[in-house]
């Protein structure tokens, strides 16, 4: 026998060993299942859950899950590195490029909001078309969502008042019911120091109080307070380990909920971050480098853009995009006169994407271009001269949005319960992997997720025991 035909005998013998024992182990584990929770800590850094001695922080929560399931050493997200894209892709298994939800903000600063602008069908699309009630507390892109128990989020700058948009968004009667049991709700502006710390209050309590009385399926909670926190004094400051605690201590509420239930044995909880963070010191004016490219003017001490230009800074990263009517050609004159500046001058600071990669990456549909910051450095667009400008200006210490790969954009992925391998460390998982490992073990479809189950999470079957 050839050494090549040896090696397809093997091949094919290694495929009918493995292949059934990973495809039951994943059934056994969909058995057991009756409810998941899905908890996003925005902002999660695997060293919080790998190493979180190494940070001085007690996260007895995360650890006890992480002993108990599997764990990632890190979690690939999409491009852009950014919380709505992230969120959504969640819940979806597609890229920014299928579910629509290329940024945070659908225009300007004003956030997505509504769950209709998603274009890929959601876990609780799925979960609520087999008959399983989902509940959603704070969630990003909700708004209108059609689940048994809504409370959508609502980051709208300079509102007042978030609580009772949010208020309005929920399913009717529920936010005063929930506020009932957990005490007056207080939901600062957004931007307020400890805006998110207590809208996570708010978030963990109610859904505590609906897994304690309503026992949903599935179960959606966004957590914020890390991310605010790093953003504001950096990823390794001790406010931003503070606010891991607490994040920690919310689990715990949710934990304990399960438990008062009675459904802990046939409850997964799944732990996941949207995004890493990197430290930066430098502020990059998207709108400088187009002025020195010449797609821009400069008119009384402020830069006016070209008019058919729209331009989208998102912090480790930024869209550029033409408006209607421009064309291939303008297209490459501005990818070209761009690329000549950036060579020139900042190179190392700023890459260029051209749309071939942009579409490769799932990223900003229909761009002309992209930008990512080198680490260190964030983008902006305002309208004054400078190039750069400290970061500091804007409050900021930390940030993200950059190339996925980068070993800083790295988040978390923990996976606990019923029919999941313990103690188990997988070295990487896709942020796309995530809705369509949930859904297996829901028992739900999800073909329109690009995103693969991932099985080495799930226990094998008990030696002779038969698929159910």
């Amino acid at each position: 026998m050839s050494a090549a035909r040896r090696l397809r005998v093997l091949l094919a013998a290694a495929s009918l060993a493995v292949a059934p024992p990973a495809a039951r182990a994943a059934q056994d584990a969909a058995a057991r299942v009756a409810h998941v929770v899905l908890i996003s800590i925005d902002g999660l850094r695997p060293v919080v859950y790998r190493d979180p001695q190494a940070l001085g922080l007690r996260v007895p929560n995360l650890v006890a899950l992480r002993d108990a399931g599997t764990s990632a050493e890190r979690m690939i997200p999409v491009f852009p590195s950014v919380t709505y894209p992230a969120h959504t892709t969640l819940v979806t298994g597609t890229r920014p490029a299928e579910h629509g939800i290329e940024s945070n903000f659908e225009t300007g600063l004003r956030w997505y909001r509504d769950a209709s602008a998603i274009r890929s069908p959601t876990l609780w699309d799925a979960a609520q078309a087999a008959g399983l009630a989902t509940a959603i507390v704070t969630w990003p892109v909700t708004y209108g969502a059609k689940v048994a128990w809504l409370i959508p989020e609502d980051l709208t700058f300079g509102a007042v008042d978030r609580r009772a948009l949010v208020r309005e968004g929920s399913t009717p009667g529920l936010f005063d019911a929930l506020e009932a049991r957990c005490g007056p709700t207080l939901i600062p502006e957004f931007d307020a120091p400890d805006s998110a710390e207590k809208t996570d209050r708010m978030s963990a309590c109610f859904a505590s109080e609906l897994i304690r009385g309503q026992r949903p399926a599935l179960v959606l909670v966004h957590l914020l307070d890390p991310d605010h926190q790093e953003h504001a004094h950096g990823p390794d400051s001790p406010e931003a380990r503070a606010a891991f605690e607490r994040s920690d201590a919310r689990v715990g509420e949710l934990r304990r909920a399960v438990r008062d239930a009675g459904i802990a044995d046939r409850t997964v909880f799944a732990i996941v971050g949207d995004h890493g963070f990197a430290p930066v010191h430098t502020a990059i004016n998207v709108n400088a480098l187009l002025l020195a490219a010449g797609f821009a003017t400069l008119r009384e001490g402020r830069i006016e853009l070209a008019p058919d230009l729209r331009v989208s800074a998102i912090g480790g990263s930024a869209s550029l995009g033409l408006r209607e009517g421009g064309g291939a050609e303008r297209a490459a004159q501005l990818e070209a006169a761009l690329r000549r500046e950036i060579d020139r001058r900042w190179r190392g600071l700023v890459e260029l994407l051209p749309a071939a990669e942009l579409e490769a990456l799932g990223a900003f549909p229909g761009a002309a271009l992209g930008l990512v910051a080198g680490e260190g450095y964030m983008l902006i667009a305002v309208e004054a001269p400078a190039a750069q400008v400290p970061s500091a200006a804007f409050h900021l210490a930390g940030m993200h949005g950059y190339r996925p790969e980068l070993p800083s954009m790295a988040t978390g992925f923990i996976v606990s319960g019923p029919g999941i391998r313990r103690g188990a460390v997988l070295p990487f998982v896709r942020q796309l992997d995530v809705a369509p490992t949930l859904a297996r073990l829901l028992r739900v479809p999800l073909e329109s997720a690009l995103g693969q189950p991932i099985t080495a999470a799930f226990a094998a079957p008990a030696p002779g025991a038969q698929p159910k």
